[in-house]
């Protein structure tokens, strides 16, 4: 579903595969249906790579942050395909490792208090729910979903949302108050330098 300009409706693309949509081959997925599986998992990583296009020079597709995050254990694959992650430790690490961000994990922590440190240099991939996207939503689940807050001024919430409408996916804006009926408490502050 995307929102249409300037009438602002929503517009269901209905039975359109998404795999049609976007490049993925662009992103290095090898196959539409690689593309397909690992789309709705990624957003932890579409996070890491908004912070590497911002903070540094590194410009690797999704397939390869994919792989590596894959290789340090950020998600576990089950047999029967299921897909655990994104795991923060290892992710933590990996990202502390690789690209030299200093990573704090955040538990159980409300958003008013974990956005105090966000700041230029310093973000936070926050645990939301998928729900987010329509701040209506009256009762979301929490947690599920991974945003990346760049920006808190005045009592509202600046973020990148990964799975959001085409209007809003790169800064969605909310009140912090609406905010926090979606944030599970959870997430990780990462800064540029250690």
């Amino acid at each position: 579903m995307r929102r249409a300009a300037p009438s602002r409706l929503d517009v269901f693309l209905r039975r359109t595969d998404p795999s049609q949509l976007h490049d993925w081959a662009s992103d290095g997925y090898h196959s539409c249906e690689e593309y397909l599986f690992w789309s709705r998992k990624v957003c932890g990583l579409a996070c890491l790579q908004s912070l590497l296009h911002g903070w540094t020079d590194i410009r690797l597709p999704m397939r390869e942050l994919l792989s590596l995050a894959l290789d340090w254990g950020c998600y576990v694959v089950e047999p029967q395909g299921k897909v655990q992650g994104l795991i923060y430790r290892p992710f933590m690490a990996w990202v502390s490792s690789q690209f030299g961000f200093k990573c704090q994990l955040v538990e159980n922590t409300p958003i008013q208090e974990s956005v105090r440190a966000v700041r230029p240099g310093q973000a936070l991939i926050a645990s939301v729910s998928p729900e987010i996207r329509d701040p209506s939503t009256y009762k979301p689940r929490r947690g599920g979903h991974l945003v990346l807050i760049h920006e808190v001024h005045g009592g509202t919430v600046r973020f990148h949302n990964p799975s959001g409408y085409s209007h809003n996916a790169d800064s969605a804006s909310l009140p912090m108050h609406v905010f926090e009926r979606f944030h599970a408490r959870r997430g990780i502050l990462v800064s540029a330098t250690p």
